[in-house]
């Protein structure tokens, strides 16, 4: 019994520095969410605004939020910092927390812990770095031993999305702490919900066909969706961002 401790001990410790070595250079994204007490949303915007603006305008410390607008989690706030690395993670944040808890805690009913994410590049379309006005939130849990699949689809659909939907970014991020380890976020954000469509002479499935083979489409949509779990895989909300909490 003690042999087989160490060993899975061993293992451990050396899967952790692997992943470590590996992770170094990765970009993470870290996101929250927060239900202000229903009588208190114009002081929690304020108040969150006002920490927003003294402490996360600088590159590696900014953070967007956007407010849910859809389902369950109607009127939760999600705050998202994108940008960061490694070393972001050593770095003493507590003045930060002191005041979020001094000064905006009060306003907040239901807060979510943070979870960390990692942007995939192969997901990245149209991304150029400015804010959209609205997001389409679709959040997946994988089935073990599918990621090829859920990748290519995704991979090869915003090849096409990003030459014939130009107006319309997309990230795609993967859990790496506080969340279920199969988990994926996929962000499609737009300014207008009117979009004026660019005629061309193939369909999306034509060209992807085109370009990845015969009947690709079919077989790459039909793999992505079995990519999926059944049962909770796929969730869909729609966000607004919340202009007057802005860094700038």
């Amino acid at each position: 019994m003690r042999k087989i401790f160490l060993f899975l001990l061993t293992s451990l410790i050396s899967f952790s520095g692997y992943s470590q070595e590996v992770f170094q250079n990765w970009e993470y994204w870290n996101t929250w969410t927060y239900k202000p007490k229903s009588d208190m949303i114009s002081k929690f915007e304020e108040a969150a605004s006002k920490k927003t603006k003294k402490f996360n305008t600088s590159n590696d410390n900014l953070i967007v939020t956007y407010k849910i607008v859809t389902g369950q989690n109607n009127g939760t706030y999600l705050r998202i910092q994108p940008f960061q690395k490694s070393k972001d993670y050593d770095k003493d944040k507590s003045k930060e927390l002191k005041y979020w808890n001094d000064n905006v805690s009060a306003y907040v009913e239901k807060s979510g812990g943070q979870q960390r994410w990692v942007r995939m590049p192969w997901g990245d379309v149209n991304t150029d770095g400015n804010p959209k006005k609205y997001i389409t939130q679709h959040s997946y849990i994988i089935k073990p031993g599918k990621g090829r699949d859920f990748r290519r689809w995704l991979e090869r659909i915003g090849k096409i999305m990003s030459e014939r939907r130009p107006e319309m970014a997309r990230v795609v991020l993967g859990i790496i702490s506080g969340g279920n380890w199969q988990e994926f976020v996929v962000f499609n954000a737009f300014n207008k919900y009117e979009a004026k469509l660019k005629e061309f002479d193939t369909s999306w499935e034509e060209e992807y066909n085109k370009r990845f083979g015969s009947n690709t489409w079919d077989e790459d949509r039909e793999n992505f969706q079995g990519s999926i779990d059944m049962l909770f895989g796929h969730q869909v909300q729609t966000l607004e961002l919340v202009s007057s909490m802005l860094p700038n």
